[in-house]
């Protein structure tokens, strides 16, 4: 059907395809995605913690309440198939993990590799990245572009 245009440049005498940013992204995408998951899924885990501990005792003021009717055992049973959720998907996501921080590790650039990791393993903003690794937000940005666009990971 349509084909991607692909567009290059030239630095220091190498060629740099700029179609490996997007196919990148992609690639790191695959990960971020179990993440987020992960992270909507335990907050509900948390939330449904913090219901059962409640202290509170109902209230029993005389008035009408809705037709159904509280049972623990609907939060203990959701609870545990949340929990089973976040299991499952760490476990799914743990060979996408290993892949990235091993491609990560064999970058030339250390630099390079510790902003890699930090926006996709750990999915912190370029701001705190650089603000941690002691780089301007400038220099941060070039070498983040500079990783995505020189190197090709995954197949």
């Amino acid at each position: 059907m349509f084909s991607r245009k692909v567009s290059y440049f030239i630095d220091r005498g190498e060629c740099y395809s700029l179609g490996n940013f997007e196919d990148n992204k992609i690639y790191f995408g695959r990960y971020l995605s179990y993440v987020t998951r992960i992270e909507r899924l335990t907050e509900r885990y948390n939330e449904l913690s913090l219901k059962m501990r409640s202290t509170h005792s109902r209230n029993l003021d005389g008035m009408p309440k809705g037709n159904r009717k509280y049972f623990m055992e609907d939060d203990i049973v959701e609870l545990d198939e949340i929990e089973h959720r976040i299991n499952s998907l760490k476990d799914e996501s743990l060979s996408f993990k290993r892949e990235i921080t091993n491609a990560l590790d064999h970058l030339d650039n250390p630099d390079c590799s510790a902003i890699l990791e930090e926006r996709f393993i750990y999915k912190k903003t370029m701001s705190v990245i650089a603000e941690e690794l002691h780089l301007s937000d400038r220099q941060t940005a070039r070498l983040y572009s500079q990783a995505m666009n020189r190197y090709k990971f995954g197949s």
